[in-house]
């Protein structure tokens, strides 16, 4: 299986790193082909420029977009690693998907002016971190937000409807034992597909 893993976290050490690794290590043990996408260490661009969409709208795209493009279609499960921040993805993912999973790529309008999502057939993993407990992310509706607007909402919305979705809650006030659960319900994760 080829698997690209797209990494949102400005600190390739963090625990984020960590989950990244596991990930590397577990796929890579099992005979995948892993690509890594670190946006941070790519120096993404999330912006979408003006002249990003006139090339889109007149049928060319740009490089960087293109580059991406190749990766996602290339890969038959996409995994996403990245802490919540504000109830969301991290502005350089959330720039990510806006430029990469375009229009004529990603979804496309149809006769009858519905939506039809063109990366049916791809797999997707989401793996998310956060500093709250799980019950307060629940009373928060930050959950409600993730599956809202990245597994229903970008995944969904392009077609990806098998999804896997692991939040590691309370990440830096948990002990180093609790971390190691965490990368251990990881490698399990990996190990069903």
């Amino acid at each position: 299986m080829k698997i690209l893993t797209v990494f949102s976290h400005p600190n390739p050490d963090s625990f984020n790193g960590a989950v990244l690794n596991t990930i590397k290590d577990t796929m890579s043990g099992r005979g995948h082909e892993v690509k890594v996408r670190d946006l941070h260490k790519l120096g993404w661009n999330p912006i979408l420029t003006s002249g990003d969409l006139a090339k889109l709208y007149s049928g060319s795209v740009p490089d960087d977009i293109a580059a991406e493009q190749a990766e996602v279609r290339w890969a038959d499960v996409l995994v996403f690693i990245y802490p919540i921040w504000w109830f969301e993805r991290p502005a350089i993912l959330k720039g990510w998907f806006d430029k990469v999973f375009s229009h004529g790529f990603a979804y496309q309008q149809t006769k009858e002016g519905t939506v039809e999502g063109l990366l049916k057939g791809k797999r997707a993993i989401v793996i998310t971190t956060s500093g709250s407990n799980e019950d307060n992310m629940r009373e928060n509706g930050v959950l409600d937000s993730i599956n809202t607007c990245m597994i229903k909402g970008s995944l969904g919305f392009s077609g990806i409807q098998d999804v896997i979705y692991e939040n590691l809650y309370a990440v830096p006030t948990v002990s180093d034992e609790e971390r190691k659960g965490m990368l251990e319900r990881v490698k399990s994760i990996c190990e069903k597909l």
